[in-house]
């Protein structure tokens, strides 16, 4: 069975790397290839999915449901977990995963899928594993991250800046992107090497992690029966 994650950026990959691989093990005799794929933003669904994404579009709601029918076409016989994760921003969490979970259902009807959705950004992620924080930046302004609130809607990204950069962190605000683009997917690679998802806090990294958990153990359930059919 083949796991493919598509992600808004490449800041968010390292996070994800971690949390599959801490929870494969389990399913070493079910998962053969997993395949993380970062797009340039998260965009927004199209008005008409059926309709063919925009040129030059890149960004991972835009492509999504023409992606959604490709995999339902090209794994039509074999197997596949779809995932799903994007930042919530600033819009309604609970709007967003419905409207993904439409289109999955509409384009894909058979495949499992798993929607990822972090409170506001990843970062939030990031900022649920103090001990992963700490040994990546020893020297990390504890007394942001004492204030805290954790998955708040706060400005989140420039938090954990301000937490690590500390007063250099400003100068970055300033600049934008594509500059913050690179800083955050650096300071995801270092923090995530430590983290562990019994150590994290965040709410929404813990609900992510029990669906995608709960689909895999679904996929190995009908995996073993399978199984016990092909052998009776």
């Amino acid at each position: 069975m083949i796991i493919e994650i598509l992600t808004e950026d490449k800041s968010s990959v390292p996070v994800l790397s971690q949390i599959v691989g801490e929870l494969l093990p389990a399913y070493q005799n079910l998962i053969s290839k997993v395949n993380i794929l970062p797009h340039r933003g998260k965009g927004r669904l199209p008005d008409d999915i059926n309709q063919k994404p925009k040129a030059f579009a890149s960004s991972l709601l835009d492509l999504l449901p023409a992606k959604i029918r490709a995999y339902h076409k090209v794994y039509s016989d074999q197997e596949i977990i779809l995932v799903i994760v994007l930042d919530a921003d600033n819009d309604d969490a609970g709007e967003i995963y419905r409207n993904i979970e439409y289109v999955v259902r509409k384009e894909a009807p058979n495949k499992y899928f798993v929607i990822g959705i972090p409170t506001e950004e990843t970062e939030a992620w990031l900022l649920g594993d103090t001990n992963a924080l700490l040994k990546a930046y020893p020297d990390i302004k504890t007394t942001i991250l004492d204030h805290y609130q954790q998955d708040s809607i706060c400005g989140t990204w420039e938090v954990l800046a301000r937490a690590i950069m500390g007063s250099g962190a400003e100068n970055l605000i300033q600049i934008g992107y594509p500059a913050v683009g690179a800083y955050k997917h650096l300071w995801a690679e270092k923090i995530s090497r430590n983290m562990k998802i019994a150590n994290n806090k965040s709410a929404s990294y813990q609900d992510f992690v029990k669906r995608l958990t709960q689909v895999f153990d679904w996929a190995k359930r009908d995996y073993n029966q399978i199984q016990i059919l092909a052998e009776a």
